[in-house]
Order: structure tokens, then sequence, then C-alpha cells
């Protein structure tokens, strides 16, 4: 469920056999209930009747029609969210450094939105708050302060090392744990282009940092982690929600359990994190 469009999004098979998104406006089932916080506020329905939900959306006051981009689109099928909806807070804030994203943008099929068309007010909102924080330099990089990052995160393996090659095994373990856990916080800014402002620096400083100091692969996170911010919080489309067969984070995850681990997922329902 998508709280800020107020939609339900379900996956059915098409004749095809492969999967497809299917918006439905509707009022959240109450089976999800406190899923993820217990407000009872009923969203709006802001979806766009007036374009195809098959091949369109609208970004800034136009309507695009991305059926020939959708395959070739440099992010992946995470822009298949946007489809029958208002993208823009999503386009202006994945592509905020990317100049050529807008020139690929102006060269797709596009026509005004209808005459009173307005977005969401939570939208319109946000947008506000974005370019509030954009002029006030928020989004600026600071060059001095990624360094230091880099080199505390060096120094902090190398003590680590020494540690361990001393024979403070234990010791050893909890510097280089914690260095680790500063590299996935360092490499999240890097995927998000956030540590120069260039953003084929910035991507391969991510695959750098995150697969030296955390032995994973930066392109496969920075696919999962850009769905997870297009879909934030829906089951079944966010990556992050995603967790069976080890974890199930809420009762709804626990009962769609099967196989011999279904009494231990069942059981996690509901207890292990929103009790």
């Amino acid at each position: 469920f998508d709280r800020r469009r107020g939609e339900s999004w379900v996956m059915v098979a098409g004749k095809s056999g492969a999967a497809a998104h299917v918006t439905h406006s509707s009022t959240l089932p109450r089976e999800y209930h406190g899923a993820t916080n217990d407000s009872r506020s009923e969203a709006a329905d802001v979806t766009v009747s007036s374009i195809d939900a098959e091949k369109e959306m609208i970004i800034n006051g136009r309507v695009y029609d991305v059926s020939s981009f959708v395959k070739r689109h440099p992010g992946g099928s995470v822009i298949k969210f946007q489809l029958g909806a208002d993208a823009s807070d999503a386009y202006n804030n994945f592509h905020v450094r990317s100049k050529k994203a807008d020139k690929m943008l102006y060269s797709l099929p596009s026509r005004p939105a209808e005459a009173g068309y307005a977005q969401d007010d939570i939208s319109r909102d946000f947008e506000k708050l974005r370019l509030e924080l954009k002029e006030e330099g928020y989004f600026e990089p600071n060059l001095v302060h990624v360094s230091y990052r880099c080199v505390e995160v060096l120094a902090m393996y190398w003590a680590g090392v020494q540690l361990i090659w001393s024979g403070y095994w234990f010791l050893g373990a909890i510097v280089a744990g914690i260095a680790q856990g500063r590299c996935g916080w360092l490499q999240h800014e890097g995927g998000h282009y956030s540590l120069t402002g260039n953003i084929k620096i910035d991507r391969h400083l991510q695959m750098a940092i995150y697969g030296l100091g955390c032995g994973m692969s930066g392109c496969y996170w920075r696919n999962q982690h850009n769905k997870h911010h297009a879909t934030p919080q829906k089951l079944g489309t966010d990556p992050d929600l995603q967790t069976m067969p080890l974890v199930a984070f809420h009762k709804i995850v626990g009962a769609k359990a099967r196989g011999k681990g279904k009494a231990w997922l069942a059981w996690q329902g509901g207890r292990l994190f929103f009790g």
C-alpha cells in the first residue's frame, strides 16, 4: 500500500505469465492496520484517471508517454512503479544531479497535463521543502567532510587489523565491525551520489567502498535501494521488506510462511518488531 498516493498495489499474472503491477485506489484493508504505524487517517484518492496507466506518467506538469523508454531506462524497472501517477517528486529526487536525465525526458512524447490538474497536497509540500533545502545549500557536497569520512574508515580498519595481529582478537573484531558499519553508511551516500556531487565519481567510490569495505556488490545495492525509495514500506514491492524465509517482520508476512519453517516464521510475526 502506498500511503502517499492512497493506493493499494497487487501483483497479477498477465497472459504471458509475467507479473505486472495493477493499482487500485482504496482504503487500506483492516488486516494491514498497524503494519507500519497506528494512524487510521485515510489517504486521499489521487489516482490520475486522465492518463493511460499502462504507459503514461506526469512529471512537473506534463504527461509523458514512456512506453518506448521503460525497457531502456538506466535505472531499471523501478520506473514502472510510477506509471499512471504523478512522478514529479520521484523524478526530481532521483535525478537531482543528472543533466542527462533531463535530456532523455524532454525527448519523450509529451503533452500538458489537463487544465485544473494539481499535485496532491503531500507531494506539493514535499517539493516545497526540497527546494527550500536546496536553496539553503543542504545538497551541496562537502569534500573536506567526505575526505575525513574516508580516512576515518581506513584508520579504523588499520587499527582493527593491528589489534587482531597483536592477539587482541575480540577487540580487533569489534573495531573492524564498527568500521564495516561506517563503510555501509559511507557507501550509502555514494550510492545516492551525495559524496562529491559527480555521478560517475560517486558511483565508482560507492562500488569500491562497498566492495572492499563490506564485501558486497555496489551495483546490486543501488538497484535494490532505488526500488526501496520509489516504493517505501510497500508490501510486495519494497525489497527491504522481502525478508522471507528468515524473518517475518509482521503477522501478515508470517501467515504466508510455507514448509518446515512455517511455525518459526508464524511465531515471529508481530513479536520481533511490532509487539
